[in-house]
């Protein structure tokens, strides 16, 4: 396969904490993406906030340790930081190096041809200051499995994205509406995409301090901006640990009712970004995947309250 830019590889960060099998899985993966070899690969992986988590945090850093690429290199936290500050702290250090970067969390898988997806979208985009963010995963919609172009939407996800230093600069991990404005159900209705998925109330969430999420001012920021993002029309990587980890659940019912596409196995058409793809929007909405992560949201939402009212 032919490289569809000309253009350094972006520096990859990962983020890992206590789940081997998984960050294996993720690299395995990972050797096999076209431009693994050509990419800086910088492991993120952070201290035990538990006595019980100990061993398995240990076991992820002897992993990482046995790992032989000559492009890695590895960061390892003495304390817990939490993934909303090892993401804020990591992605910054990074961007500061780099000027641009692939973020991986370790529950990831990738198609062969994610690298380069997401290189060539940092290529054609790094000058357009209408595009902040590259995302590698969409919720499946089978009208839009085989378009033939990358879709132009206005908001961002964070199971596998990227990024340039004139977008991130924007970033504060505390970045937040005022409270009139937050209040308001005009903002929700915008901020909601007209009910695609409660980002309002994520963000509430955040801001009061019932979770611990960088994603949710990540994105406030981007619509704060009126930025857009890049999507595929289909996923170049999935989410494994949707039921396991800091926000899954064993509960979660989305593995269970929510049925895989397979991966894209070509690099999509990218074209300018003048206009967001609403028609993309509707079918977003409408579609099944996004019928249950609303649901799982309307139920955690449901817990974080009930736990605030004892």
């Amino acid at each position: 396969m032919s490289q569809p830019f000309q253009a350094d590889w972006a520096p990859i960060a990962i983020f890992a904490y206590n789940r081997r099998h998984h960050l294996q899985r993720l690299i395995e993966s990972l050797k096999r993406c076209e431009g693994f070899e050509q990419s800086s690969i910088i492991i993120f992986v952070d201290g035990a906030k538990r006595d019980s988590d100990r061993a398995a945090v240990a076991e992820v850093r002897t992993y990482v340790q046995s790992l032989r690429f000559p492009n890695l290199r590895t960061i390892v936290a003495e304390r817990n930081m939490g993934l909303r500050n090892s993401i804020s702290s990591g992605v910054s250090q990074v961007i500061s190096e780099h000027g641009r970067i692939i973020v991986l969390e370790d529950d990831l898988v990738l198609s062969p041809i994610a690298l380069s997806y997401f290189n060539a979208a940092l290529s054609r985009y790094a000058d357009d200051p209408r595009i902040w963010s590259v995302s590698g995963y969409v919720s499946d919609v089978p009208k839009l499995r085989d378009f033939p172009r990358a879709l132009v939407l206005p908001y961002a996800h964070s199971w596998g994205w990227a990024t340039w230093a004139r977008a991130w600069q924007h970033f504060e991990l505390d970045a937040r509406p005022r409270e009139e404005n937050f209040n308001a159900v005009s903002f929700r209705h915008a901020i909601d995409m007209d009910g695609f998925y409660p980002f309002r109330d994520m963000l509430g969430h955040s801001m009061a301090g019932r979770v611990n999420s960088w994603y949710a001012h990540w994105l406030y920021t981007i619509f704060k901006h009126g930025g857009r993002s890049i999507f595929p029309p289909r996923r170049v990587l999935d989410n494994y640990g949707i039921s396991a980890g800091t926000h899954g659940g064993a509960l979660n019912p989305h593995e269970r009712l929510v049925k895989r596409p397979p991966l894209l196995e070509s690099v999509p058409a990218f074209e300018d970004a003048e206009e967001i793809d609403y028609f993309a929007v509707d079918l977003l909405k409408r579609c099944w995947e996004a019928r249950v992560q609303r649901g799982v949201a309307f139920a955690g939402g449901m817990k974080r309250r009930l736990l605030r009212s004892r």
